[in-house]
C-alpha cells in the first residue's frame, strides 16, 4: 500500500512538472510570437514616418542585411549602408508614405522569425504625384539577447487586375 501511494504521488509530481514545462515552453512561443509582431510593426512605423533613427533599431545593421525595395523598381540593397543610403535617397523624393501589413502571418523558429502578408502602400512625392499599392511583403527577423532585428524585408508589387 505504501509503495504504491509513493508511486502515485511520483507519478502526480511527474505530470505536474511536465505541465509546468509545457506550459512554460507555451508562454515562451507565445511571447516570441507577439514580439516578432511588434518588431513588424515597429518596421512599418518607422517606414511610414521615413524615420532613420527608428529604422535603424530595427535592422541588424550587418554587410549581410537584405532590403529589396522599392516594389515598383526592386533592387536588392546589401548591407545596412546601402540599406541606408536607399532609404535617405528614396526618402527624399517623397512628402509621405505610409505603409502597412493589417494581416500578418508570423512563423518563429528558435531565433529565426519569418513575415509575409500584403503590404498596402500610399506615397505622394515632392512634386504631388500620388500613387498607392499593394505589395506582397516578407521579412526575416533573427533574435539576438532578447529583441528581434530585421534581416532581410523584400516588396514585390502585386500587378492590378486589367
Amino acid at each position: 500500500m505504501r509503495t504504491s501511494l509513493i508511486r502515485m504521488v511520483t507519478i502526480g509530481m511527474a505530470v505536474l512538472g511536465l505541465s509546468f514545462a509545457v506550459s512554460s515552453f507555451a508562454r515562451s512561443e507565445i511571447s516570441d510570437l507577439d514580439q516578432v509582431k511588434a518588431a513588424n510593426q515597429a518596421y512599418y512605423a518607422a517606414l511610414s514616418a521615413r524615420d532613420l533613427a527608428a529604422m535603424e533599431r530595427v535592422w541588424a545593421k550587418t554587410p549581410r542585411d537584405v532590403n529589396v525595395a522599392p516594389p515598383i523598381k526592386p533592387v536588392a540593397h546589401t548591407g545596412w549602408g546601402a540599406i541606408k543610403a536607399n532609404y535617405e535617397t528614396y526618402w527624399g523624393t517623397l512628402d509621405e508614405l505610409t505603409v502597412s501589413m493589417d494581416e500578418p502571418q508570423v512563423a518563429v523558429q528558435g531565433s529565426v522569425a519569418w513575415v509575409y502578408g500584403i503590404e498596402q502602400a500610399r506615397r505622394r512625392t515632392k512634386t504631388g504625384e500620388v500613387s498607392a499599392s499593394a505589395n506582397f511583403g516578407t521579412s526575416i527577423f533573427i533574435k539576438e539577447g532578447a529583441r528581434w532585428l530585421v534581416v532581410f524585408h523584400q516588396a514585390a508589387l502585386i500587378p492590378r487586375s486589367k
